[in-house]
């Protein structure tokens, strides 16, 4: 499993893509029944928008986000009235029978990954996003998991707009999509 990747060239949306990548190697992994399309299509729409937008979108997978409250009401508050119906049902059969809090710690990596990115710079990002790659390539490792294609993000460069990378339809590395 272990594999010497060098994320440093890689620019931040790239490993947001890599981050991506990780989640749908474990989900299909571990829960190969189910269809995780909603998911992917939450997670691979953020490197389209501005990083706060897309984040708020993305954060609609998560389950502690979802379950906090005991109904589509409250929590729809709790996304601004932008989550679906739709969505909050196929989330709720979707998560059912899964390992929660695994999922969890998994999903809760991308809002860490926005947090060591927000109002920050990519030289103060740098090392702390490589360390959240390296928590989800840990929980892959966990399972025996191969990690994801490092080299499908080569044209994800860090010398892309200082760092950051370009805005991207990248949904083309999903292997869910």
């Amino acid at each position: 499993m272990k594999q010497n990747i060098d994320f440093h060239t890689i620019s931040l949306t790239g490993r947001l893509c890599y981050l991506f990548m990780c989640f749908e190697q474990y989900v299909t992994a571990c829960y190969p029944e189910k269809d995780w399309t909603l998911v992917a299509q939450k997670c691979w729409q953020w490197t389209n928008h501005y990083w706060n937008e897309g984040c708020d979108i993305y954060a609609q997978i998560i389950p502690e986000f979802l379950f906090e409250f005991d109904d589509y009401e409250q929590t729809n508050e709790q996304f601004d009235g932008n989550l679906s119906k739709n969505d909050y049902e196929q989330f709720s059969f979707l998560y059912k029978d899964v390992c929660i809090e695994e999922i969890n710690q998994l999903f809760m990596l991308g809002i860490d990954f926005d947090n060591a990115c927000e109002g920050s710079d990519f030289s103060n990002a740098d090392d702390i996003t490589i360390d959240i790659l390296e928590k989800a390539q840990m929980i892959l490792s966990k399972h025996r998991i191969p990690y994801p294609d490092i080299h499908l993000l080569s044209g994800f460069s860090v010398n892309q707009k200082n760092g950051w990378g370009d805005f991207l339809d990248s949904s083309y590395l999903s292997i869910i999509i």
